[in-house]
């Protein structure tokens, strides 16, 4: 592999300021310059500044380590006169939710702290951010880091004209997204009484071409099968666990749970993750386990899913000779899809095809973000951001910092909109 040049390694905030990118604040024309693309491009050393601390304060989960991120964010907060609140369900792992405005409507906008582990393949120290052709490299630049700050920009922004917003901006930096949002979103939503009117997730798309206006629900199921051990050249004096369930898996392996056909979303989908059984050949193994992904459209019953594998499974346990089987549900979020004639999708669109040139699509998601638990509790939200596609949890992960302020240009208008209510 070519070495990577390793540019420019980016200075801690209390470093000199950096000669400042120049691509995308030439490349506008002059007719389209507003107050608040100036704030951004006056601010582009700091949304540099920003993104390189928060990679710098390593927070791959597991463990998780939020607290490293969000002291981060609190010492900005602390700098600027943003209130906040810190939450952690344990500790270490820290959640805040900071507040610019008052009043109504209260505007959420959710980025999280975590990251998954760096992994093999990286050119560069994951966590020691470089800057090379425009682009930081990093772990965590694109997801989910870049997102807070630029949310931290947009903070400052909106905080000198706070007495003019007519409304309340959230910023929440959550813990636990990459490991089901336990102790994160889910969790500020549940126990801490975190609410708002509308919100907007940073954690879905790429290039800001598309909105997420809905997610596919997720079935997380294990089956499971518990036989008879014995010796492998006695087979008959056994029951293998593993035969019933193989003949289980191809019983489903064409199935695919009923659906409307879609515009917005992809068509479903079963993936067979995991088959755990056995230790060596000469045993019949007495226990096995397979681990099975469901993704299913809005419109379809979640629950007539599982009776129907439960259903399949009955039989197949009929015709096992004595071994017993159970299926278990071991995750099952609701599918999710917001109003297609909320505001906020509308803002989306007209915005970032005013500083993009680009209109971004409606679409819906096979994956999941925190937008799915706000829809479920009633709190319209999207999902929409920047960066490259497929850059999430690969080596050399990284984000165009021209991109970041362009990001940071639209989300600040699309909250302005929202609390004009235009």
């Amino acid at each position: 592999m070519q070495e990577l040049n390793p540019g420019f390694i980016v200075p801690r905030a209390s470093a000199a300021l950096w000669l400042r990118c120049s691509t995308w604040k030439d490349s506008m024309p002059t007719s389209m310059s507003n107050p608040v693309r100036e704030y951004i491009q006056a601010h582009a050393d700091d949304l540099k500044t920003y993104l390189a601390d928060l990679i710098r304060a390593k927070t791959v989960n597991p463990p998780g380590d939020e607290y490293k991120a969000a002291k981060v964010f609190l010492d900005f907060c602390d700098r600027y006169g943003i209130p906040y609140e810190t939450y952690a369900k344990i500790p270490g792992r820290a959640n805040v939710v900071a507040h610019v405005g008052r009043g109504q409507p209260r505007i959420m906008v959710v980025a999280h702290l975590d990251t998954v582990p760096a992994g093999d393949g990286w050119e560069t120290d994951p966590f020691e951010p470089i800057e090379k052709d425009g682009r930081l490299i990093g772990r965590g630049a694109k997801d989910n880091k870049g997102a807070l700050a630029a949310m931290m920009v947009m903070a400052r922004c909106l905080k000198e004209r706070e007495a003019d917003l007519g409304g309340e901006l959230l910023i929440v930096a959550a813990a636990d997204e990459e490991a089901g949002s336990s102790l994160g979103m889910q969790y500020l939503l549940e126990e801490c009484g975190v609410e708002a009117d509308v919100a907007i997730v940073p954690d879905a798309g790429y290039g800001m071409r598309m909105i997420d206006v809905g997610e596919k629900g997720a079935l997380f199921l294990k089956v499971r099968a518990v036989g008879r051990q014995s010796h492998g050249s006695e087979p008959d004096r056994g029951a293998s666990a593993v035969w019933p369930v193989i003949d289980f898996l191809n019983q489903i392996r064409r199935w695919r749970p009923p659906s409307v056909p879609s515009d917005l979303f992809t068509p479903p989908t079963l993936n067979l993750g995991a088959i755990h059984a056995g230790t060596v050949p000469n045993i019949v193994p007495g226990k096995c386990e397979a681990l099975i992904d469901i993704r299913y459209l809005p419109g379809t019953d979640g629950q007539a899913i599982i009776d129907h594998l439960c259903r399949v499974l009955h039989e197949t346990e009929q015709m096992s000779g004595g071994v017993k089987m159970e299926l278990d549900v071991l995750s099952h979020q609701l599918p999710s899809l917001v109003a297609m004639d909320h505001p906020v999708v509308a803002y989306l669109e007209q915005r970032t095809e005013e500083v993009t040139g680009t209109r971004p699509e409606r679409a819906g998601q096979s994956g999941a973000t925190v937008a799915k638990f706000l829809i479920l509790r009633g709190i319209p939200a999207v999902g929409f951001w920047c960066g490259p596609e497929g850059a999430d949890h690969m080596a050399n992960e990284w984000i165009s910092l021209d991109e970041l302020a362009q990001f940071t240009e639209v989300m600040t208008r699309v909250v302005e909109d929202l609390f004009k209510g235009r």
